[in-house]
């Protein structure tokens, strides 16, 4: 077991009559190294962002809450490895973002210690894999989804496309053939019905290890489709767009992870006039809004125009349920921990954060952006970025919990 970094907290806080306080410790497995690191990166950024910021406003049980990190190593059996080492370090919530396939081997694998070690249960607080399965048939009590899945993205992505008069009439669908990526094609095919437009063809590719998507873009073009819509990430993006530009092809894109650090500096110029849909952009939210982005770069070094405004949001929604539940400077009850989380609320720069109790789903706005050259904040020292097109608002965001997550919630 190798930790990566422990984020530099704020002195402990003395216990009341000394008696001995559980420090509250965050584990995070992450892609740290490997061809995911740009995303998983970003994630813990924003956690190492967030715990500084619960610190500041007092830690929690007397003392500094404290972040452990973790290279998951890009799979789930190093993963799994780490969630040992984590337990063993006192970890009583365990996070991780970036793979779906990771985040099923940690969700199955903490159940199953929750059952081992009734009293001393761990919390999983998910801040960014989507697989639908997550809170549809493998829910379960101790797992918390703190980002969105594929129905709402692309609900709210194919809605405003639609909207702006940007969707066209005939869609082509391709997304990575892996959990997340066979939800994203069942949501991209029951939004696009429901926007009167067609899905003229749909595809399932292996993941990140496609190098050339002509062959691909050749369908696309055959198919007569005015708009791509996919939830490809990573390489899987970047070479989809310039395999479109190489083409010479002009379709418009719609897509959930065009601002991975380094997907505009490599796509370049061919990416303008896509549509990405993510929880923030730098240009929303106001006076909050650029308080909150000039305190990251003050902080972090850079704006968090990636993922990371989904640890940090999650962590202050997380800091609002700490604040529901007094242990007195003793032990932590995860229960207590788990169940003020269902009752928690916070205000984001655009909008709240809630979660629902019936599948532990995050309740959050989104918004919607136009890879632009106007847009306010450049990336990827290009000049282009992200410009905000409109903001979904928590409750039109929301889909309704699936009925296959039958929750058994601990007496």
């Amino acid at each position: 077991m190798t930790r990566i970094a422990v984020v530099t907290l704020t002195a402990a806080i003395a216990a009341p009559g000394g008696a001995k306080a559980e420090q509250l410790k965050i584990a995070m497995i992450e892609a740290l190294s490997g061809p995911a690191a740009q995303t998983g990166i970003a994630f813990t950024e924003g956690m190492r962002y967030g715990v500084d910021r619960l610190n500041a406003a007092g830690g929690f049980n007397g003392q500094p809450v404290k972040l452990l990190e973790y290279d998951n190593q890009g799979g789930p059996t190093g993963a799994a490895e780490k969630l040992k080492a984590a337990i063993a370090e006192g970890a009583r919530i365990v996070s991780s973002a970036s793979s779906s396939a990771v985040a099923a081997q940690l969700s199955e694998d903490i159940r199953k210690h929750n059952l081992r070690n009734v009293g001393k249960e761990v919390i999983y607080f998910n801040v960014g894999s989507e697989a639908y399965e997550l809170t549809a048939e493998k829910c379960h009590f101790w797992f918390f989804r703190m980002g969105t899945n594929p129905y709402v993205r692309i609900k709210a992505l194919v809605r405003a496309m639609k909207d702006n008069n940007v969707l066209g009439e005939k869609i082509y669908s391709i997304n990575q053939n892996y959990s997340y990526g066979q939800d994203h094609e069942k949501a991209q095919a029951q939004f696009v019905k429901e926007a009167g437009a067609t899905v003229v063809e749909s595809v399932l590719h292996d993941v990140n290890k496609i190098q050339d998507f002509s062959p691909y873009v050749a369908k696309i073009k055959a198919s007569g489709a005015q708009t791509v819509i996919t939830g490809n990430w990573a390489n899987d993006i970047i070479l989809l767009i310039k395999a479109v530009g190489d083409a010479g092809l002009k379709v418009r894109i719609g897509n959930t992870s065009l601002d991975t650090p380094g997907t505009l500096g490599n796509a370049g110029a061919l990416a303008l006039g896509s549509y990405l849909v993510k929880i923030y952009n730098l240009e929303a939210g106001g006076a909050p809004g650029k308080a909150f982005i000039e305190d990251f770069k003050t902080k972090i070094g850079h704006y968090p125009y990636s993922e990371e405004p989904t640890s940090v949001f999650a962590t202050a929604l997380l800091g609002e349920a700490l604040k529901l539940v007094n242990f007195k400077g003793g032990d932590i009850d995860a229960k207590a921990v788990a169940l003020a989380l269902e009752k928690a609320k916070w205000e984001s720069p655009v909008g709240p954060w809630s979660v629902r109790a019936d599948d532990h789903q995050v309740i959050l706005p989104i918004t919607i952006s136009e890879v632009s050259r106007a847009a306010t904040y450049k990336v990827d020292t290009t000049d282009m970025g992200f410009k905000l097109v409109r903001v979904v608002p928590a409750d039109a965001a929301a889909v309704a919990p699936s009925p296959a997550c039958k929750m058994q919630r601990p007496g």
